[in-house]
């Protein structure tokens, strides 16, 4: 199954939330109709706006997920919300966005937010990612992922990677195919050591219509991600289109 991930981050009101969602389901709509296949959708939209999304979601077509949760089901922590609150409005939570790692949050927040959202029944979306290109990449990554899944059985509970190294997330030009290649592959070797039976990874980080296929060629990958692409409903269902011609 091909996947396609958009994260809105800090993008779109209430208002604005609702108008994208309604173009890119009615887009999808019609390619269904149609009889042409399409990946597994993921939109994960700012919180205040999940629940007028939830109400008009098409789940034959997409999904929702939120861009974080805490550890805890409930407790004096202002301003956070828990996944047993997600629960009912979205069936997939990201945690470990590099952009989380920035402002601080550790290794030890990330994997328990991770098993925290899996016993709340949510889906986590792991990411992880080098910092900088070059000696340590694989290594920094690997050692993200053995602690976000550290306190998981990936035989019991499913969990989505996403590969995103930092150094690509806005950039020019997203990270060179083989290089993604490599690095997935390495990821999805570790995932069997610790026991998943058929681990899902994307790529994120500059993801776009104009580079998309270099990534949908790639067979170790299971699909993509992206940010400012999805905030466009024609140039995001032009993404999708794509990936569907992959598979």
């Amino acid at each position: 199954m091909q996947y396609v991930l958009a994260n809105w981050k800090m993008h779109t009101t209430v208002e604005q939330a609702v108008t994208l969602l309604q173009a890119i389901q009615q887009g999808l709509h019609e390619r269904a109709s149609r009889g042409q296949p399409l990946p597994h959708v993921i939109v994960c939209p700012p919180f205040v706006s999940l629940v007028p999304l939830r109400a008009m979601l098409d789940e034959r077509l997409l999904h929702l997920g939120a861009q974080n949760c805490h550890w805890e089901q409930e407790g004096p922590h202002t301003g956070e919300i828990s996944p047993v609150m997600l629960t009912g409005l979205a069936q997939y939570v990201l945690v470990g966005h590099s952009e989380r790692r920035a402002a601080s949050e550790s290794d030890e927040q990330i994997a328990r937010k991770v098993a925290a959202a899996a016993q709340a029944g949510l889906t986590p979306i792991l990411f992880v990612g080098e910092d900088k290109p070059g000696g340590g990449a694989r290594s920094q990554t690997e050692h993200r992922l053995r602690c976000g899944i550290s306190r998981i059985d990936l035989d019991q509970q499913a969990v989505l990677i996403v590969y995103e190294p930092a150094w690509a997330i806005g950039a020019d030009r997203a990270a060179d195919a083989e290089y993604v290649r490599e690095m997935v592959a390495g990821l999805k070797d570790l995932l069997r050591r610790f026991g998943a039976s058929d681990p899902v990874v994307i790529y994120g980080g500059t993801v776009k219509k104009e580079n998309i296929e270099q990534f949908a060629r790639l067979d170790v990958l299971d699909g993509v991600g992206a940010t400012r692409a999805s905030l466009d409903a024609q140039g995001f269902l032009a993404m999708i289109d794509r990936m569907a011609g992959s598979g």
